[in-house]
């Protein structure tokens, strides 16, 4: 994968696979672009990378939460689980830090017949 980086730590999207790349069933996210694109950066840039988020909440430390459903990689395994959620927490208008949770879809969404699409946030499964 190839990213650019700018001195403002400005990604170019560059690369068919990973971060940046359009939403399409070999993308995905590595836990380290995250950490290093989004970490330090605004509401807006976030969004501009990661699109908008399924959920919003108020943490306890007063803090915004935005929630997405994305791929990520595991960089110990090199296994993709398409389910993770990316959690990330704002405080003052900044990204201050970021929870992911591996994980895989639920049976309920793998059965015959249901639809994934980019709007509900479930990436199309192979």
């Amino acid at each position: 994968m190839i990213v650019f980086v700018g001195c403002n730590r400005t990604a170019l999207r560059s690369s068919p696979n990973g971060i940046g790349s359009n939403s399409t069933a070999s993308s995905f996210y590595k836990k380290s672009n995250l950490e290093y694109l989004t970490l330090g950066r605004n509401g807006i840039e976030v969004e501009d990378l990661m699109g908008q988020p399924e959920g919003r909440t108020l943490g306890q430390k007063s803090d915004y939460l935005w929630d997405y459903r994305r791929p990520v990689k595991d960089e110990e395994t090199g296994e993709i689980f398409d389910w993770s959620l990316i959690t990330f927490h704002f405080s003052q208008g900044i990204c201050s830090s970021i929870d992911i949770t591996l994980a895989h879809p639920p049976p309920q969404l793998l059965e015959e017949g249901n639809t994934f699409s980019k709007d509900n946030g479930i990436i199309r499964l192979p």
